[in-house]
């Protein structure tokens, strides 16, 4: 057996190992302590300061720009009596049509049609066959036409990315419903009573007032784009009374009036401030965002380090205070403004430590206004076509020049969004065009690419038709290889 002696020579190593590993872990937790002390320092510093320049940025955003926030911009809408609120129509009418109207082959039949030339017979018979199947619908969409202003409730979300619409893509589908409705009225020889339904169209897309949503306000200008497409048609097969041009044409001077880009601009703001605030409250995560593309680089920089959100926020302030101003300047001076901001987004895009957030949230922002450009082209055209027609009912022959048109007609002639000039007028063998340039600025003499509109080489135009070049018979049927004139 061991003597105690050598028991404790055994055990003597082992303790002089343990003081050792000891020793060690008591420096590695103070050379922590010494690193984690002054970094942690650093950090709460860092926050200090992030969260003070915020705070700065918010309070000169209170002084110039009070009622800036999301829930002060929905306390200062504009309120709208519940009988006068066009939006309580257009979500009734749109309970009284099938989920999937309007039905598929409309599109192909009704979608690029000529405006001068009546439908064929069998094409007409199958319209009004489908309308009166949605008369109830119908009946409910005409009280519109003198229901002006609309307004639909908005839920928010505290992810604000994930606000829905839950009624006011309906307002579309309740514009195309009264659209056909004027299509059957032209095709009665009927100009009155289609322009009624013109207007009624026009309003369901006015449903949406000042809905401080991007989504809204191109739905919005979806609606007023086509109310456009269907007074064209109705100037081409019939000749209304005066007295309903120039209703008419006030109704559009007064759309034209809609700012809907600022609306959008400041909306977008609000909204993106308190997606901010709620990421930095911790109730929503960055992850969570399903609404936004990340890409491979910016999941990676997520997770190399939890982005403080803070210098991202006032950051997009910043930009954003830059795109509402530039939704205030004259139409054609957007344009290059929108540029630059958009150059100043990728490359702060392009820093060591992009701000991701702001980044992606704001890389598609010159797309709201060529929206809206195309939108107020479309009703400039408008507003100079009923003036043109009203000439040439009282005169008896068409303006040699939009000039011709002030003062009775127009105060002046309005602006081209796309390049500042005056509204180009063309005037062609059986008629006139009323045309802007269009998003690539280059005067195409009024050229209307009725399948792509928005392509280059393709004007925005109204056209308007000598008395005895309208109401013309319809063409015979293309074969599927052929395109609509």
């Amino acid at each position: 057996m061991e003597t105690d002696k050598e028991l404790f020579e055994t055990a003597k190593p082992r303790r002089r190992w343990l003081k050792r590993v000891g020793c060690g872990l008591l420096i590695l937790l103070f050379l922590a302590l010494a690193v984690m002390i002054p970094v942690a320092f650093a950090w709460a510093w860092q926050h200090h300061l992030l969260q003070q320049r915020l705070d700065e940025a918010l309070a000169e955003l209170d002084r110039t720009d009070p009622g800036w926030r999301l829930e002060e911009i929905e306390a200062g809408r504009e309120p709208i009596p519940e009988e006068q609120n066009s939006a309580r129509v257009v979500i009734a009418a749109s309970k009284l049509l099938p989920k999937r109207w309007p039905p598929r082959d409309f599109d192909h039949l009704f979608g690029h049609l000529v405006p001068e030339e009546q439908l064929a017979p069998e094409d007409f018979a199958q319209a009004n066959q489908e309308l009166e199947k949605v008369r109830p619908a119908l009946e409910e969409a005409r009280k519109l036409s003198k229901m002006p202003r609309g307004r639909h409730r908005i839920l928010y979300e505290r992810n604000t990315l994930e606000t829905r619409l839950n009624d006011q893509g309906e307002s579309r589908r309740i514009a195309i419903l009264l659209v056909y409705d004027s299509l059957r009225h032209n095709q009665n020889g009927d100009g009155k009573n289609a322009l009624t339904s013109c207007r009624a169209a026009l309003n369901a897309a006015r449903s949406i007032g000042d809905e401080p949503v991007t989504l809204s306000q191109l739905i919005r200008n979806a609606g007023v784009i086509i109310s456009c497409q269907a007074i064209e048609r109705t100037l081409a097969q019939s000749e209304p009374p005066p007295e309903e041009l120039i209703s008419l044409q006030r109704v559009w001077e007064m759309e034209d009036a809609h700012p809907d880009l600022l609306i959008v601009m400041r909306g977008e703001r609000a909204m993106w401030h308190a997606l901010f605030n709620a990421i930095e409250d911790g109730d929503v995560s960055l992850n969570g965002l399903e609404d936004v593309r990340w890409g491979w680089f910016d999941y990676a920089l997520i997770s190399i380090w939890r982005m403080d959100t803070r210098e991202d926020h006032v950051l997009m302030l910043s930009l954003m205070a830059r795109a509402i101003a530039n939704a205030q300047l004259p139409m054609h001076e957007q344009i290059e403004a929108e540029r630059q901001l958009d150059r100043e987004v990728q490359e702060v895009r392009r820093l060591p430590r992009p701000p991701i957030l702001t980044g992606l949230l704001m890389s598609t922002m010159s797309k709201r206004g060529e929206s809206s450009r195309r939108t107020h082209a479309c009703i400039r055209c408008t507003i100079v076509a009923l003036a043109a027609e009203r000439y040439r009912r009282e005169c008896g022959a068409w303006p040699d020049t939009l000039e011709k048109l002030c003062p009775k007609y127009l105060t002046a002639v309005p602006l081209d969004p796309f390049d500042g000039e005056p509204l180009r007028y063309l005037r062609l063998k059986d008629g006139v065009i009323i045309y802007s340039v269009g998003q690539d600025a280059v005067d195409n003499g009024g050229n209307l690419d009725r399948e792509h509109p928005n392509q280059p080489g393709a004007d925005i135009s109204f056209r308007l038709w000598d008395a005895a070049k309208r109401r013309q018979p319809p063409r015979p049927k293309l074969r599927n290889d052929e395109k609509p004139r």
